[in-house]
């Protein structure tokens, strides 16, 4: 059984663009001499950021899993040739 996973080009770029921003932001924070507080906001901005990627992402079922088996195959008793239905 293969399974085919279909992701929207936009969602690639989303996850890069969030990569890349959390690094920025961790560097930001065990750099910098940030209070508590813009510690935590800094935080809170990258969670929304990545929790309304995943809502669009379900919303628009931009990321799809689906499973891929062989097609059926029967054989023709008169002739005995195996065939696929489609």
């Amino acid at each position: 059984m293969h399974i085919h996973l279909r992701i929207h080009h936009w969602v690639l770029w989303w996850f890069g663009v969030g990569i890349v921003c959390g690094v920025v932001a961790l560097v930001n924070i065990f750099s910098r001499d940030l209070t508590r507080i813009q510690d935590r906001v800094v935080l809170a901005i990258g969670v929304l950021f990545w929790l309304l990627g995943g809502l669009v992402c379900y919303a628009y079922d931009s990321v799809q899993i689906e499973g891929h088996s062989r097609p059926a195959t029967r054989k023709d008793p008169s002739t005995g040739i195996t065939t696929r239905s489609l």
